[in-house]
Parts: structure tokens; C-alpha cells; sequence
């Protein structure tokens, strides 16, 4: 998939942005930018995409995001939008504060260490989400040297917090300098529309104007992973949120995730997971109790 450059621009009188979104839907493309960025969900589920990796999501998803490492949250189907829409709160911010190179100075170097490793993206959970939001929040409304001291100390509870998980895999390079045509782009509308029914190589190489051959290599060499990796992902992303909901049954998740086989369900699972869809599901139940 191949992400679309945004260009952010902040206030003349800030040196970096916050909103609050509050939409019927996640609405921004699969995309890059030259910013940081600290995305709280705090109401929406689907599928989120960091670089090479593909999770599923709920409330309480926040990611800290490299500088142009594409990314995307995506609502799977209508139904997986809350009737008062999703809710979310984005923070970009440079390294280089119109000419001020904050992060540079000695007393911010735990910061610096932190955003090298945002280079992969960063889940962040646990107490430190809740700590996070909170401080978010209250820099929604803040003014003058308030902003800059709580980005701080947003960036330092990060930094010294051990509730993060790295999500993009070392060997994935962005290839966010690519003036090829939106090939990639339509590639990807083409998964996220058939993903859950009939999906092929054949059709996918097509609406890339390529042959099947050429279009594996092109695409595992700006993912990293197989086309069918990616889409058994996505399909797996989709079972994890289905398989949360208290009635649902494993059998029927595994058909109503696009998969025709039983076997080739739980083999595929349980290697993206760790776990098999059964003790995925007994393990769900087990933490509601």
C-alpha cells in the first residue's frame, strides 16, 4: 500500500498542533508526514495500520508515530461505528520548534532516545494511556508556556514508561519517496472493500496494471510482507473484534472473516496472534469474569 505525503501547518502562534476530532468515521487516508504525531482513540473500532503492522483496535488505542511512518486507523464496516461517531485526540509536533531545537538539549535526552524508537511506531497502554489522556486534555485548552511544558511531560511519561509495544518490525524502510503513480492506493481500497469475501492476487495485480509476478515482488518490496499476508492480517484484525463480542461463535467468525476452511482459519490465527481463536475467545471470557 502505498501512503499519500499530508502537509500539516500550525498556527502562526503555536509551534505545534492538538485537536479533537469528532466524526462519523475514521476519514484521514493511509498517509505520512514529516511531523510526530501522539494519536489517542478514544471511541471507534477497526483496523489499525502503522508501517507493516496490522492490528485490530478499540476504545482506549493511542500510538506514538515516527516522522514519515504511514499509518491509518480504518472502520471496517458501518457497524463497527458507535451512533455518536469516533472520537479522537491527535498531537503533531516537529523536532525542530521554528528554528529551537528542544529535544536536543541534554536535559530531554530520555525524549530523544524515545522519539528513535518511534522511527517503528509505539503502542502506548495501561496506566500510562490514562495518564496520558489526562495530560492531553488538558493541553486541548492550554496557552502560552503551559503547551510547551506539557508536551514535555507527555514525551517524558512516555519515555520512562515500560507499557509500550513497538509495532513496525526493523527490516520495514518507508518508502515515502516514491513519485510512482497511486497504484498502491488502489490497490489498497481494493482489500479493504473485498477483504471479508471474494479476494484474489489476480484481480489485485490488475487494478495495479501489473502481472501477478511483478506485482508480488513490488508489493512485498514496499511492505515487507505477501499480499496474502497482509490480507489474512486484516481478515485475522477483524476476528479478534468479532470474536470479543459475548455471542459470537468461532465457527461463524472464521466464515464471516473470509476464510473458507476451518483449518486454514485456526492455522492462520495462531500465527498472527500467538493463540488459537478457541483460547483467544476462552481467554476473553476469562478477563470479563
Amino acid at each position: 500500500m502505498k501512503p499519500i505525503l499530508i502537509k500539516n501547518s500550525s498556527s502562526p502562534n503555536h509551534s505545534f498542533s492538538i485537536e479533537e476530532r469528532i466524526s462519523p468515521h475514521f476519514s484521514v487516508p493511509y498517509h505520512f508526514h514529516k511531523e510526530y504525531e501522539l494519536t489517542a482513540i478514544l471511541k471507534g473500532q477497526g483496523s489499525r495500520f502503522v508501517g507493516n503492522n496490522i492490528r485490530s483496535f478499540e476504545n482506549t488505542d493511542m500510538v506514538l508515530i515516527g516522522k514519515n511512518l504511514p499509518h491509518h486507523w480504518h472502520n471496517d464496516k458501518d457497524s463497527d461505528v458507535p451512533s455518536d461517531g469516533v472520537q479522537a485526540i491527535i498531537l503533531k509536533f516537529d523536532s525542530d520548534f521554528n528554528g529551537v531545537r528542544l529535544f536536543d538539549l541534554p536535559e530531554n535526552y530520555q525524549i530523544r532516545k524515545l522519539l528513535d524508537k518511534a522511527a517503528n511506531g509505539l503502542r502506548i497502554y495501561g496506566d500510562t494511556f490514562t495518564k496520558l489522556v489526562s495530560l492531553m486534555q488538558s493541553l486541548l485548552t492550554a496557552t502560552g508556556p503551559d503547551r510547551i511544558s506539557l508536551l514535555l511531560k507527555i514525551l517524558q511519561e512516555i519515555a520512562v514508561s515500560e507499557e509500550l509495544e513497538i509495532l513496525s518490525n526493523d527490516g520495514y524502510v518507508p518508502k515515502t519517496k516514491d513519485n510512482e503513480s497511486d497504484r498502491m492506493n488502489r490497490v489498497y481500497e481494493y482489500i479493504m472493500t473485498n477483504y471479508l469475501g471474494d479476494i484474489s492476487l489476480a484481480k489485485a495485480a490488475s487494478v495495479a496494471c501489473m502481472n501477478e509476478a511483478a506485482f508480488c515482488k513490488y508489493f512485498k518490496k514496499r511492505y515487507t510482507k505477501t499480499f496474502i499476508q497482509v490480507v489474512n492480517e486484516i481478515r485475522i484484525s477483524y476476528a479478534c473484534r468479532e470474536l470479543m463480542k459475548d455471542d459470537s461463535n468461532v465457527t461463524e467468525v472464521c466464515y464471516q472473516s473470509g476464510f473458507n476452511t476451518f483449518s486454514n482459519f485456526t492455522k492462520t490465527f495462531k500465527k498472527v496472534t500467538g493463540t488459537s481463536p478457541r483460547e483467544y475467545k476462552t481467554k476473553l471470557k476469562k478477563l470479563g469474569n
